[in-house]
C-alpha cells in the first residue's frame, strides 16, 4: 500500500524543486539577456526539445494522426498561455519582491484555485470537497505568506 505512493511523492518533490528552482535560472537569463520574454523563449525551447523527443521515441504523434488531438476542447490549449504566464512573469515577481515571496504567493494561490477546482470538479476532473482541513491549511499558508513579508528586512 504504502510503496504505491513512493514514486508519486519523490515526483512531487522533484516537481517542488523544479518549481522552486527554474524561475531563479530563468531570473538570471533574464539578466544576462536583459529580457524576462528571452529567458522564457530559452527554457520554453529547451523544454519543447525534450517533449519533441520522448514523443519521437515513444511515437507518441500517433494519437495526432488519428485525429486524437482534434477531440480536445479548445480551451485546453490555455495551458501554453499558462506556461508563459508562469516563466515570463516569475522573473518578473523575482527581481521586484525576490524568490522566496514569490514562491510563497505563488504556492498559497496554487492551493487555493486547486482546492477550488477540485471542489467544483471543473476541467473535468474528479470533485474533491472542501473540508476544515483544507481550508485551515490553506489558511496556514496564508498566513506563511504574511510571515514571509514580515521577515524580509527593509519593507
Amino acid at each position: 500500500m504504502v510503496m504505491k505512493y513512493v514514486v508519486p511523492i519523490f515526483l512531487a518533490v522533484l516537481i517542488g524543486t523544479c518549481l522552486a528552482i527554474q524561475p531563479i535560472f530563468n531570473t538570471t537569463v533574464a539578466r544576462f539577456t536583459g529580457s524576462m520574454w528571452y529567458a522564457a523563449l530559452c527554457s520554453l525551447s529547451v523544454s519543447i526539445s525534450i517533449v519533441l523527443c520522448i514523443c519521437f521515441l515513444n511515437d507518441r504523434f500517433a494519437t495526432l494522426r488519428g485525429g486524437g488531438a482534434m477531440q480536445i476542447p479548445k480551451y485546453y490549449i490555455l495551458a501554453g498561455i499558462c506556461g508563459i504566464i508562469i516563466l515570463a512573469f516569475t522573473v518578473f515577481c523575482i527581481t521586484k519582491i525576490g524568490p522566496v515571496m514569490t514562491a510563497s504567493i505563488t504556492v498559497s494561490v496554487q492551493m487555493i484555485v486547486a482546492t477550488l477546482t477540485a471542489h467544483y470538479g471543473w476541467f473535468g476532473i474528479d470533485h474533491e470537497p472542501i473540508n476544515w482541513v483544507k481550508i485551515l491549511g490553506i489558511a496556514f499558508l496564508v498566513a506563511g505568506v504574511v510571515l514571509v513579508k514580515l521577515s524580509i528586512k527593509g519593507d
